[in-house]
């Protein structure tokens, strides 16, 4: 036993630990012990290693590189203090100052040049611009021979994050500014198409004073126009310039501009250059102001990437006009391409645009219900409500989509039969996509691109959402009705499919919300609520005096909203008027001529009431109005 103890050697134990724990690494005695073999591996690695050195031994400043990365590498602590960074930054000045544009190509030194222009002063990296825009970049041995050094930074994979940072931190140096522009003067329809200058020129447009940058986005259109932006252009350029604007200065280059743009769209497409927000705005500018049939022809190389346009509004107009254009399969690869992504779209700020056009303007209403409107049906939350009293499947599908600004729109465009009613809830440029009787010419004729009446593909849509619509109304009134998108699809469900289903449930939220149990204020007191409790009987007082001698009888059995309302809350229509804003909601009720004979009798009885209430509120405008329809009336 003793003799087996002896021959064991301990872990740590002198001669194999160093002074900090660890064993020692013995290359040459460990390697021989082990057979032998690993003299060669090492002597094989240490060669490798020397042969690194001696490679980067040999490049341009290699000994001020090796000293600026050390440095940089102390530079970059978030531990430094202002006036250590400062000294470090004033050290590496020192070190690479004249050799700033060769360093900047070096892929582990590039950081060190974006280190001074981060952490050092606006003269440091005034310097450093004017250096990088006037060095020798191609090469010639001649300092500032080449006019476009900056430019040519910009195609180099790690030089060109250097100039990222002169963009980044030198925007408000009008100087700095003014030298990068001149420098890529003449370069940006090359850059706009190259795989790494293309980033630079992300940033430099979303970046750099539109009015700085101007000049260089006229290239984008021809080089004719920025040679001579000073003539007719002049008024172009002191704005945002656009393509459309361009051709309205001269239209006799209107096919010149075109055919110049085309061409850096499909150089840009062929390297995917779709998530560009510049390459997508040069897009939507070039499909605004094309003809129909050019509109059409490249259509069928965008459809594919639909999804990477929505990222913008420039983008989704691209995707809208091809889905107006395009032939039925081009939608239907449209469709493809957003399958899965339909309640995202629709809750995007920009995205839910597109969707809207290609629903629009789809003959196929079958296919749309398929890859579109059938991911509605999904609740995207009841997963994660199961476990809570099953209050997932309680809730609608499209709650979401109906109370958001973006989404409630598609189930406005379905729910709205004229013109005038599309004109209540869409804004002018939400018009001018979703417009009516796009043509293209076949044969010299003008034939539209949808052939099927806009109103059957409206109506044979709105029967696949009508169940989701109404269920939606009858679960979720108090929502709806404090939500203004969501009351404008509450109003016009209640329109579109009167039912007294809705009108209880929308009567019993606004009797509910009076129960006090709630801290929000009760729907006739909610600025929202009101708000839409007022157009709904509005709308019926409307509909009634219209139709008073053609559809009488079917009035007669019509879902009165303002009936249930009056017989709800009989004998208490006082409590109604105890505020400003339910005053209006009264005074909008004894418009309503089947429920107004009923209404004034009991507002009469409680005049006096409604005059001391409106004493405490100092006779404010709901009071007023309704005094003065009890008095008329």
């Amino acid at each position: 036993m003793p003799a087996n103890t002896s021959s064991k050697k301990k872990f740590g134990s002198e001669g194999d630990k160093s002074a900090g724990g660890k064993r020692k690494f013995d290359g040459g005695n460990n390697a021989s012990a082990a057979g032998g073999g690993g003299d060669s591996e090492q002597s094989a690695s240490n060669k490798k290693r020397a042969l690194k050195h001696e490679r980067q031994s040999h490049r341009r400043h290699a000994d001020a590189v090796v000293v600026s990365k050390e440095i940089w590498n102390k530079l970059r602590l978030k531990t430094n203090t202002k006036k250590e960074t400062q000294d470090m930054t004033d050290e590496l000045m020192e070190l690479l100052r004249g050799k700033f544009a060769q360093v900047a190509m070096q892929h582990d030194a590039s950081r060190v040049v974006q280190a001074v222009l981060q952490y050092g002063t606006p003269q440091q990296r005034l310097e450093v611009v004017k250096e990088l825009a006037n060095s020798d970049v191609a090469g010639s041995g001649k300092k500032g021979s080449s006019t476009n050094s900056l430019a040519e930074l910009c195609k180099v994979q790690y030089a060109h994050f250097a100039v990222l940072k002169i963009i980044k931190y030198c925007y408000k140096d009008k100087e700095c500014v003014k030298i990068a522009v001149k420098s890529l003067k003449g370069q940006v329809s090359k850059l706009a198409v190259h795989a790494v200058g293309a980033r630079v020129i992300e940033l430099l447009f979303s970046t750099f004073p539109p009015k700085s940058t101007a000049l260089l986005k006229l290239e984008l259109y021809g080089p004719q126009f920025a040679l001579f932006a000073s003539g007719d252009l002049s008024n172009v350029t002191s704005n945002h310039p656009t393509l459309e604007k361009v051709i309205e200065q001269q239209p006799k280059k209107r096919d010149a501009a075109l055919e110049y743009v085309l061409g850096i769209l499909n150089k840009g497409m062929e390297k995917n250059l779709w998530g560009f927000a510049y390459f997508q705005q040069l897009f939507s500018e070039y499909v605004t102001s094309a003809s129909p049939n050019d509109v059409r022809a490249i259509t069928s190389s965008v459809v594919d990437h639909s999804i990477h346009m929505l990222s913008t509004r420039a983008g989704t107009r691209v995707v809208a006009e091809c889905a107006t254009y395009g032939t039925p399969k081009d939608r239907k690869r449209i469709m493809k391409s957003l399958k899965g992504y339909t309640r995202s779209s629709l809750l995007h700020r920009d995205a839910y645009l597109a969707l809207l056009r290609l629903i629009d303007v789809t003959d196929d209403t079958v296919a749309i219900n398929k890859s579109v409107l059938a991911e509605l049906q999904v609740n995207p939350d009841a997963k994660g409500n199961d476990d809570e009293d099953g209050a997932g499947s309680n809730l609608s599908p499209i709650l979401d989509l109906a109370t958001s600004d973006t989404g409630s729109k598609l189930f406005l465009l379905l729910l709205s039969s004229s013109d005038e009613t599309r004109r209540r809830y869409f804004d002018p440029m939400e018009l001018e996509v979703l417009r009516t009787g796009a043509t293209i010419q076949e044969g010299g004729e003008d034939i539209p691109t949808s052939k099927k009446n806009a109103d059957t593909r409206r109506t044979e849509l709105l029967q696949y959402v009508r169940s989701l619509l109404i269920e939606l109304c009858a679960k979720h009134p108090d929502e709806l009705l404090r939500s203004t998108p969501g009351s404008r699809v509450l109003r016009e469900v209640v329109a579109s499919f009167p039912s007294q289903e809705l009108v209880d449930a929308i009567v019993g939220a606004c009797k509910e919300s009076m129960n006090g149990e709630s801290d929000e204020l009760s729907i006739f007191e909610d600025r929202t609520g009101q708000l839409a409790l007022k157009h709904l009987l509005l709308d019926e007082a409307g509909h009634k005096s219209d139709d008073e001698e053609e559809e009488e009888e079917e009035d007669a059995d019509r879902a009165s909203f303002a009936a249930a309302l009056q017989s709800t809350f009989s004998g208490k229509l006082v409590q109604i008027a105890s505020s400003n804003r339910g005053c209006f909601v009264l005074v909008s009720l004894l418009k309503v001529e089947s429920v107004k004979k009923d209404v004034l009798k009991e507002l009469k009885k409680n005049e006096s009431k409604i005059k001391k209430a409106a004493g405490k509120n100092e006779m404010s405008a709901g009071y007023e109005a309704l005094l003065k329809a009890i008095k008329e009336g």
